[in-house]
Parts: structure tokens; sequence; C-alpha cells
């Protein structure tokens, strides 16, 4: 399998305009010193490029933007944000059960390919 690096945010701006002009957004929110953002972030990125071509994968770190982060409600990481025409339908914090946010992104992404 090819190495895939998630992209990562930079700025609000860049953020909304992201989510506004991609049908499909993964946000992986992660912490520099969480180990469990660590394990996380390499399985996050296996299952988008084994699964989900038409998503696209970023990180925010919430050191580099907290405001972003506020904004968003994250007030802990990880947190996995998927967005689906620039609203939030997946919302899951610190325990990340793969096989469930696999399915429910399997589920919406089958309504918009019928």
């Amino acid at each position: 399998m090819k190495k895939f690096k998630m992209n990562t945010i930079q700025n609000e701006l860049f953020f909304n305009q992201l989510i506004t002009e991609n049908t499909f957004v993964l946000i992986c929110f992660s912490g520099q010193n969480c180990s469990v953002c660590q394990a996380v972030k390499p399985k996050i990125e296996k299952l988008v490029v084994e699964n989900f071509s038409k998503v696209i994968l970023i990180e925010i770190k919430t050191e580099q933007q907290p405001e972003l982060a506020a904004s968003l409600s994250v007030f802990t990481v990880p947190v996995i944000l998927f967005f689906v025409e620039g609203r939030e339908y997946i919302r899951m914090v610190r325990i990340i059960d793969f096989s469930v946010l696999k399915e429910k992104m399997e589920t919406i992404l089958g309504l918009y390919d019928g």
C-alpha cells in the first residue's frame, strides 16, 4: 500500500473552504502529546485509503487551532468528525470504534452512490 499522509489544516478560512468545496470530509482532531491520537491516526488513514476514495481526510492539531476546535465544540482529543456537504454527520470522541465508523460512512456514501 502506498504511504499516505493526512493533510493538516493551518487556519479556519481553509477549513471552511475545504468543507464547502468537498462533499465528504473526515476530520481527525489530535493533540501533539496524545498517545491515543498517535495510535488512531494511522488507523483512520488506512480506513480512508482502503475504503473511501471520495473522502478528503484532514487533521487539525488542537494546539495550533484552539479557536477552530472550540468553534466545533472539540474540547478533548481524539475527535473524529465526518462532514457531508458542509454539515456534520458523524462525531466520535476519545474511543473510536472503527467498525462502527466504517459502517456509518458506508451507509452515508451509499446514499450518494444510488
